[in-house]
């Protein structure tokens, strides 16, 4: 198939048919020609830069506060690609994200010296180093006071996202400035990123800090938008009392709420259809010869409100639009980033590789001597939570590395407003990651998991925001997983049936919040995921919402255990004496962190209980079918040893018993140690070899595919197997 019928048919199958706010981008050519070549190749099963024919390992610098020494820094350490964000506008804490000057004054009118003086800087200071150049799309003040009638993007992207002539006014200012670049620069660029929204990541809404206009509201041009997105000149914004209301309990009825599904459908598409433009106008000009960038989708960090009002659930059409190449995310926040943490993904991350896109995780950690404040006194987020010392540092440093070494996806560093770095000894941690990174070069590597994790977009639409259903079942459950010594991988329910998932790998299949089940992935779950021997974990309230309403019995059917309606208050479920043979585990107790109404009970005799309610009601239960088992659990934050055990039962192998934070791949095993011993390592194999360390050396004897750990505390290890 030519390429040019690859990107007709992905706008035939995700535009607006009659929205009025899709421009089609130019085709597809080949990217052969121009001052680079520039593409994503992947080399040992790692995708990497490749330019002009020479395989650049994805590790990279970013700044906010980019000077002669953070440049230089990194440049020593070996980091040979580098980020530049070419902007005046002001970021979340009111100080400018680049101190180096606006370049864009007016329409088509451009301050380029601002450019050249970074871009200078940078070529000075890292003479052999490739650029990523990062542009801001938001409207700026003068624009805002040419177009009174207009709102500030960045801010509440939801009002300016469909406005067209906003769009055409920006994709100007876009498509000049790639221009002037690729003239100027192009023989130093290998990509570029398009920055927009709060945070500059396509959020709406999220970082008002008490700004009205970062509320959900009703506005004229919203309005305007709304009618052209859903093609009813009738139809009026939803009073935001209205959005967050739902029919049954946490739960929206596709009739009964059928206008705040419309609202919110519009709200998170109308964010995708504007990236998915400016996409296009991009390659309008750079022709695919030069990579494409942003961030989006966190599916797996944001909670509450966050993740129906961020204006995120639009990725997966992103996602695979052929126009983008990289998708950015930060690391996981909150716990996982602490020196007791497990560090994380916010998106999907196995999804993206399905889709041929290279995954870059951002490293913006509050370093020990990270600073607390930005020019104006304001705090700096994260200022309250530093790592204690060096040693901390290092060891999460390490950590983030082992994590997206061991997942095989792309890193940087992001000294976020300066002085984060500036210290001999965690420049010296990066210097000794990039030589780790260069020493796996020739290591083939590939996913070990056993374990596969499904999370569901669409499912969201329906869900009370205020619930804690996103973050008990989305956002904990990868971190929980994180520490029970074995590998999963995690992607969107709707890639249950890409024909590129190796479903003769996985032994343990997990459906996080699979509410809402398409008769085309139920069919294929029934014929291609209940087979094999393999055991099936669903959470909560698997097939509950149907067409014509919501099903006790369709959640029966599914697991194949019979459910019903649990009546009792209590929302926590306790471990019954002897599951899983879990005698330390007695009486452990785990739940949502917060009332949810429906809640479930298991009401079948041929079911094995494994954890109840107060009122003796089962809980969690499973059952034995002849090709597969079923286990369900009506409540979310399943604990460690209890997603071990199932995971066990299931056939998984357990490379590791305690509950210390392990990243394992086929050729390699991270660590970070956080208790006062370490356990037993079992490898799949029972051969005899060695573990290297990768970090500081020295190797360790494996017989019969087993060894002890040296412990030391608090370390983070990377051990190559070599066997």
């Amino acid at each position: 198939m030519s390429k040019e019928i690859t990107r007709r048919k992905f706008i035939a199958d995700t535009s607006l048919a009659g929205a009025g706010i899709w421009v089609a981008p130019a085709l597809f050519t080949d990217r052969d020609s121009g001052k680079l070549k520039v593409r994503v190749k992947e080399v040992g099963g790692v995708k990497k830069i490749e330019i002009n024919d020479k395989i650049y390992d994805p590790l990279s610098f970013r700044s906010f506060r980019a000077e002669e020494r953070n440049i230089k820094d990194f440049h020593k350490a070996g980091v040979r690609l580098m980020s530049i964000m070419h902007t005046g506008m002001n970021c979340t804490l009111d100080v400018p994200y680049s101190l180096y000057g606006e370049c864009w004054d007016g329409i088509r009118n451009y301050n380029y010296k601002n450019i050249d003086t970074q871009m200078d800087l940078f070529i000075k200071n890292a003479p052999d180093t490739y650029f990523n150049v990062m542009l801001q799309l938001d409207t700026r003040d003068w624009y805002l006071k040419m177009h009174p009638e207009f709102t500030n993007s960045y801010w509440n992207l939801v009002e300016m996202a469909g406005v067209e002539q906003w769009r055409k006014d920006t994709a100007a200012f876009l498509q000049d400035m790639l221009k002037y670049f690729e003239e100027k620069y192009g023989d130093r660029i290998f990509s570029y990123t398009l920055f927009c929204g709060s945070s500059t990541e396509w959020y709406t809404n999220s970082q008002g800090r008490g700004r009205p206009e970062a509320e959900i509201r009703e506005h004229p041009i919203k309005l305007s938008v709304y009618r052209k997105y859903t093609q009813d000149q009738n139809a009026n914004l939803v009073p935001l009392k209205r959005l967050h209301e739902t029919s049954n309990g946490v739960f929206r009825d596709q009739v009964a709420d059928a206008d705040s599904l419309r609202y919110w459908r519009f709200h998170h598409g109308i964010i995708g259809d504007t990236i998915l433009y400016f996409a296009g106008k991009c390659q309008e000009i750079l022709q695919h010869k030069k990579l494409l960038g942003l961030y989006y989708g966190y599916l797996t960090q944001l909670n509450g409100k966050r993740l129906l009002e961020e204006g995120h659930l639009a990725y997966e059409r992103v996602w695979k639009c052929p126009d983008l190449d990289i998708i950015y995310a930060p690391a996981k926040y909150g716990q996982p980033r602490s020196f007791e943490g497990v560090s994380g993904f916010l998106l999907t991350v196995d999804s993206l590789k399905l889709q041929n896109k290279m995954m870059w995780q951002e490293i913006d950690h509050t370093t020990f001597i990270a600073p607390k404040t930005v020019e104006n006194g304001r705090s700096i987020p994260g200022s309250d939570s530093k790592l204690k010392d060096e040693f901390q540092t290092r060891m999460v440093l390490r950590r983030e590395f082992v994590l997206t070494t061991v997942k095989r996806t792309a890193h940087w560093w992001f000294d976020f407003f300066g002085g984060y770095y500036y210290h001999e000894k965690l420049m010296a941690e990066v210097a000794n990651m990039v030589r780790v990174q260069k020493k796996l070069t020739n290591i083939h590597m590939d996913s070990a998991a056993e374990i596969a994790v499904f999370g569901d977009v669409e499912s969201m639409y329906y869900t009370q925001a205020f619930s804690p259903l996103a973050q008990d079942l989305l956002v904990n459950a990868p971190d929980a997983l994180a520490r029970i010594g074995a590998p999963y991988d995690i992607y969107n329910f709707s890639d249950l049936d890409n024909s590129r998932i190796n479903w003769s790998r996985y032994k343990l299949v997990i459906f996080m919040n699979t509410f809402l089940i398409p008769d085309k992935l139920r069919a294929f779950i029934n014929k291609n995921v209940k087979t094999k021997g393999r055991t099936v974990l669903w959470m909560y309230a698997p097939d509950y919402i149907r067409n014509k309403g919501f099903s006790e019995s369709s959640i029966s059917e599914i697991t194949g255990i019979k459910i019903q309606k649990h009546e009792g208050e209590n929302q926590q479920a306790t471990l019954v004496a002897g599951a899983f043979n879990l005698s330390k585990a007695a009486n452990l107790s785990f739940g949502f962190n917060g009332k949810i109404s429906p809640l479930f009970e298991v009401s079948d005799t041929g079911a094995a209980t494994l954890a109840v309610f107060a009122n003796s009601a089962p809980a969690m239960a499973s059952k034995k079918f002849n090709d597969h088992t079923s286990v369900y659990c009506a409540v979310g934050n399943i604990p460690i040893p209890v997603y071990r055990e199932i995971a066990r039962k299931a056939g998984v192998h357990i490379y590791y018993e305690g509950d210390d934070p392990v990243y394992i791949n086929d050729r390699l095993i991270g660590i970070h140690m956080q208790h006062d011993e370490t356990h037993p390592l079992k490898l799949k194999k029972n051969s005899s070899g060695q573990l290297e360390e990768l970090f500081d050396g020295g190797t360790i004897a494996l017989q019969n595919g087993k060894c002890n750990l040296p412990h030391s505390n608090g370390q983070t290890k990377l051990y190559l197997i070599n066997s």
